[in-house]
């Protein structure tokens, strides 16, 4: 099968399960000249003819000021197909990269300060180009080193998101490559004639995320099936099993913890608690523990940043507000900004005093109420509490 019908199709698989291209989007995207973001450019192109999705595309290059650099064979390629490439520039980037790395008495260019300085440039760039949406050309290999480099170096389980919301910038970033492979991007690049231009950074060849590279090839090539594997575990939650999977969080003012739940004995347990076994599949259920024993149960569903709280049930209601401010500040801090909604019923809604909240839609004995304040200013409400 060819490169190009590969590649579509993988862009196909991404958009459906993460949601990345929406109706009218105008799409910036950071073409380097490398053969990463030329195949991107190329096939979001030709994806943009077949998708339901009506979408733009803005492809734009940034001058760093590097030694050499000249995008003049670039510029001339992206205009064929239709479209103005932007050229920003952004020189000062280079000499600044230059003092960080004297002052530092570093062997090479700062590779972090590099990467921050290039997407606040992009997003500035996007925004005055009035999209909405910038997308990079990381693909699954790319995924998978990014693993690898913050397990070694950052001590954590973490890769980047095919998706995310620059909240400061207001804008969505998206990786369409996330399912590809490098091998089938260098396979389009000569199946299709397209031209990349080389590198002119002088760190070329000379990062961690090169050694990182050779050491995920040399797995690849030792036991072939690790490539499919290492993605296979990026996209599957249910084989993940490690120690904060296990961990029972602490609620603040109060004596007791809460945990995710999805083990049988725990679900015989809440069918006892709630006296029924009514879900929804997708749901996530936590439970409320005081001195061990079952204080409540929390039926909540998440899609992208929306997250409902479909059932709250506790056993008293005198730590309420501190439950629903944990779980709302949880959220809040890892993901903002987001929607947080509670089906709650009404004579827990008549409980809830230091927290602002607006009715979504009233019922005779369940209320959808909204939570849109600041989890610092609630915090404080429910501090003086205490006093």
């Amino acid at each position: 099968m060819k490169a190009l019908r590969i590649i579509l199709a993988s862009i196909k698989k991404a958009d459906i399960d993460f949601n990345l291209i929406k109706e009218g989007s105008k799409i910036c995207i950071g073409v380097s000249g490398g053969k990463d973001s030329m195949a991107l450019f190329y096939c979001l192109h030709l994806y943009k003819r077949y998708s339901s999705t009506k979408f733009e595309i803005y492809p734009m290059v940034i001058d760093l000021g590097f030694p050499n650099s000249n995008f003049d064979k670039l510029k001339k390629y992206i205009d064929s197909f239709g479209y103005n490439l932007h050229v920003e520039d952004a020189k000062t980037v280079y000499q600044i990269l230059s003092i960080q790395k004297e002052r530092q008495n570093l062997k090479h260019l700062p590779c972090s300060i590099c990467s921050k300085m290039k997407k606040a440039v992009i997003n500035k760039v996007a925004i005055n180009l009035g999209c909405d949406t910038v997308s990079f050309a990381h693909h699954r290999n790319d995924a998978i080193e990014t693993l690898f480099l913050n397990e070694i170096y950052g001590g954590r389980i973490a890769t980047f998101a095919p998706k995310m919301y620059l909240s400061n910038d207001k804008i969505n970033f998206i990786r369409p490559f996330i399912y590809v492979e490098e091998k089938v991007i260098k396979r389009l690049i000569k199946e299709e004639n397209i031209p990349v231009f080389p590198s002119n950074c002088p760190n070329d060849g000379h990062t961690e995320r090169e050694n990182i590279k050779q050491i995920v090839n040399s797995f690849n090539k030792e036991f072939p099936p690790s490539i499919d594997n290492f993605l296979t575990m990026l996209v599957n939650p249910s084989k993940i099993d490690i120690f904060s999977d296990h961990y029972e969080h602490k609620i603040e003012f109060t004596p007791l913890t809460s945990k995710t739940v999805d083990d049988i004995s725990s679900y015989l347990d809440e069918v006892k608690f709630l006296k029924n076994s009514d879900t929804k599949k997708e749901e996530k259920h936590i439970h409320i523990y005081k001195d061990d024993k079952l204080f409540g149960v929390i039926k909540l569903l998440e899609n992208d940043r929306k997250y409902t709280i479909n059932l709250l049930k506790l056993l008293k209601l005198d730590y309420l507000e501190f439950i629903i401010y944990d779980l709302y500040n949880v959220f809040y801090t890892k993901h903002n900004p987001i929607e947080f909604y509670l089906n709650l019923e009404n004579e827990y809604l008549k409980e809830i005093k230091n927290i602002p909240f607006e009715v979504v839609k009233k019922g005779r004995k369940h209320s959808l109420i909204e939570i849109k304040e600041n989890p610092a200013k609630i915090f404080k409400k429910l501090k003086l509490l205490l006093k």
